[in-house]
């Protein structure tokens, strides 16, 4: 049996356990283009206790990155500091900026209205990678795009859907946000966009997530580590090969 480290942020406390290799199977088995709903899969099965915020669905995206990371980094053969790439885990993630904000910031009055920014959160990543397609002409990272702005931009004193509703209340919010934003004339989305931007710079911790055309990806935290790529720590990585020829072999038993 694997042994994990209690994992401390400040508003998490986590402890893992090691999947079953019937748990393992099973996550290997899920549709790879539905990293986040993976994501969550993972999490309620690996996270023998939380506390602070019970649900992985509601924990920040970098949080849910760095818990998957702190899993793949009891189980890797080259241990903690496991490679990515070229580089190292240690080269992506910046523990010196653990810090989340509880509200929203403000970004001010933008074309008449007053913007507040929140964090990105598993629920909005699962709602925005489950209704990739929906919106006509959008898709791959302009869809990213316009679905986090959609998600992370609420006007002060509006009240939207919990992204814990899911699929149904929040999915319907999300897609009608989206299509609304898509509208905007050019001027108005640039000046929404610009600030959406800036204001990401303010919510920054553990991991500096970027969008790419299938997701999130995590950038370099800089130093020497600058020059190199984006990375995924895609929750697949934490299975091992022998669950994943188990399960490949039980498909081809059942066709």
């Amino acid at each position: 049996m694997i042994h994990f480290p209690i994992l401390r942020t400040r508003r998490l406390t986590v402890q893992l356990k090691e999947l079953s290799i019937g748990e393992s199977i099973a996550i290997a088995a899920m549709p790879s283009h539905l990293e986040e709903a993976v994501t969550t899969a993972f999490l309620l099965k690996a996270v023998e206790s939380a506390k602070g915020i019970e649900n992985p669905a509601d924990w920040t995206v970098q949080e849910r990155m760095m818990v998957v990371c702190h899993y793949l980094a009891a189980v890797s053969e080259d241990g903690p500091d496991f490679a990515v790439g070229v580089g190292r885990y240690s080269d992506y993630l910046d523990g010196s900026i653990d810090k989340v904000l509880d509200q929203a910031i403000e970004l001010g009055e933008i074309e008449g209205d007053d913007w507040l920014l929140q964090d990105l959160t598993g629920a909005m990543a699962e709602s925005i990678e489950r209704i990739h397609g929906e919106i006509e002409s959008v898709s791959g990272r302009l869809h990213w795009l316009l679905g986090c702005m959609s998600a992370q931009l609420i006007r002060k004193g509006e009240e939207t859907p919990a992204p814990s509703d899911g699929e149904g209340n929040y999915d319907e919010f999300l897609i009608n946000r989206m299509r609304t934003v898509s509208s905007f004339p050019e001027s108005s989305f640039a000046a929404l966009m610009s600030s959406y931007m800036n204001g990401r710079e303010s919510l920054h911790h553990l991991f500096k997530i970027e969008l790419s055309s299938d997701g999130m990806v995590a950038l370099p935290k800089g130093g020497a580590a600058s020059n190199l790529p984006p990375a995924r720590f895609p929750v697949r990585s934490c299975v091992s090969r022998l669950a994943k020829d188990l399960g490949r072999e039980s498909n081809e038993s059942s066709i």
